[in-house]
């Protein structure tokens, strides 16, 4: 089993003051299991159709006898993973002695409660809500008919309240597009568009919006996946400082491939302020594996067929950290950045990725209106349209697809990954399998400055990517055109530098 590191220090404190903890199991029943009688048929017919084991050993529920022993010492159990055979409690210094006395306790181990909503509260001109789908092309899927329809979609977030109020997801409930809601924050809402813990729990209505809004007044979809289906689950307090529980998001998504749900979208991320470096995670462990949240994304891609994107996170500006969060640091998510518009530079709050893992992060990026949290819907959307246009693409093939398209491929970077994704590319790589994208112009440069022309009408902001190596970048800049001109200057420390002339990719190699 996947480990986190049981802090030790916390058993020194005050005898009366808890944390939160996974509490883990050494086995399970496997004896008595039957797929059959514990898998939806939705999600028998996913495994089958991506070539997924029907049997898998992350199914097969907790011991309730393990549970029960633990009530009868006074725990009081908050969640239960049958991913990874747990359950949550709040514990006592002498608590977590006597569980870890227990036969059947494989370890216990701290929870990580700093889980952020990465966006703002949107009040914009319905306009602004259009500018990723027009900056991704989306009318190409518009025209051809490609809305989602038949897909299913979940949003772990916030909160929903009064999306049934919003004239902008008016369809969703015109049309009973909602198929199942769930709060794990509390067992007394009914519904979490009606229902909520404050007033401002707004967050995940502003996210539906971003996947599936259509502005009847202005003609517009604000989101490209206006037919598809959606399943809700809240998990974070957004009135409480923008914290959250990964236990509740773990239990979200169990709970979403139980109902066979492949494509998730999470507008939620764990960062830190390394004010203190003893009590939280280092840098470099934001690699895809140390949190159990970051565990969980990779399960659920490579086990369990989901498709999940996540918002990369807004520490850009933030120099204690920078990097993305936790699960955009998983491997098989698809993490999503943000650009600004009408130039595609990185915008500042966007998280940058990693440079000490051996994949790409973010995976891609487009406009968003305040916040990650808004651009990793938008492409939520744009992966529930090809899901339409093809159901047989696997999450590797789809991923593949979705990183070709992008304005930037082949030459993506930690500031926006591919970049923006194109709907137009996306079906063509979908249509024709044959299809060869053409290859940016390459300009191999010795020396430490090289002229560039263009003709005069071409587009006159550039935007620069001045990077280390092939992905890692040193600075970002936004330069213009002078009749046609453009004289770029290696930046020291530089082996690559990245153009973006609207709409062609250079990359200079130095020399």
């Amino acid at each position: 089993m996947l480990r986190l590191f049981f802090i030790l220090s916390l058993l020194t404190s005050s005898v009366c003051a808890q944390e939160k903890y996974w509490i883990a199991f050494k086995d399970k029943d496997t004896h008595s299991y039957q797929y059959e009688k514990n898998l939806s048929k939705e999600t028998i017919n996913n495994r089958i159709r991506y070539g997924l084991p029907l049997y898998q050993y992350t199914d097969i529920p907790v011991k309730s006898s393990y549970k029960d022993s633990l009530v009868s010492l006074g725990v009081k159990v908050v969640c239960t993973s049958k991913w990874f055979n747990s359950v949550s409690a709040f514990l006592s210094p002498d608590q977590v002695q006597n569980v870890l006395s227990l036969p059947f306790v494989e370890g216990v181990y701290l929870i990580d409660r700093r889980i952020q909503v990465t966006g703002n509260y949107l009040d914009v001109n319905p306009n602004d809500f259009w500018i990723a789908v027009k900056q991704m092309e989306g009318d190409a899927f518009i025209r051809n008919g490609i809305t989602g329809k038949g897909v299913s979609v979940g949003v772990i977030d916030a909160g929903f309240y009064k999306a049934f109020e919003d004239k902008r997801l008016s369809h969703l409930f015109t049309e009973s597009r909602i198929i199942k809601e769930r709060d794990f924050l509390s067992s007394h809402a009914e519904s979490l568009t009606h229902d909520t813990i404050k007033d401002n729990d707004h967050h995940g209505r502003d996210v539906l919006t971003m996947i599936t809004g259509y502005d009847s007044a202005f003609n517009k979809q604000l989101g490209m996946a206006i037919n598809g289906n959606f399943y809700l689950a809240r998990t974070e307090n957004e009135a409480n400082e923008y914290r959250g529980e990964e236990d509740n998001w773990i239990m979200a998504m169990e709970w979403m491939d139980s109902l066979g749900v492949r494509l998730i979208n999470t507008s939620l991320g764990y960062s830190i302020n390394m004010d203190d470096p003893k009590d939280n995670y280092k840098l470099e462990e934001m690699n895809g594996k140390t949190t159990r949240i970051s565990q969980a994304a990779q399960m659920a891609v490579d086990e369990k067929g989901i498709f999940l994107v996540v918002s990369a996170g807004n520490e850009g500006t933030n120099s204690n950290w920078r990097i993305v969060s936790a699960p955009a640091d998983a491997e098989g998510s698809l993490s999503v950045g943000a650009t600004k518009d009408p130039v595609w530079e990185k915008t500042n709050y966007s998280s940058i990725g990693q440079e000490f893992v051996s994949y790409l992060k973010p995976n891609v990026s487009c406009y968003s209106l305040a916040g990650t949290s808004f651009s990793a819907p938008a492409v939520t959307g744009f992966v529930a349209c090809l899901m339409q246009k093809d159901s047989t693409l696997s999450n590797k093939q789809l991923k593949e697809i979705i990183e070709k398209s992008s304005h930037l491929y082949p030459y993506g970077n930690n500031y926006l990954g591919y970049g923006v994704p194109n709907a137009k590319k996306a079906l063509k790589l979908i249509e024709d399998k044959n299809y060869v994208l053409p290859k940016p112009e390459e300009k191999k440069v010795k020396g430490k400055s090289v002229l560039l022309r263009f003709d005069k009408d071409t587009e006159k902001e550039v935007v620069v990517f001045h990077k280390k190596n092939k992905t890692i970048v040193i600075q970002q800049q936004v330069v213009n055109l002078k009749d046609g001109r453009l004289k770029i200057r290696k930046v020291a420390g530089t082996t690559r530098t990245t153009l973006f002339i609207y709409p062609a990719v250079i990359e200079i190699i130095w020399e």
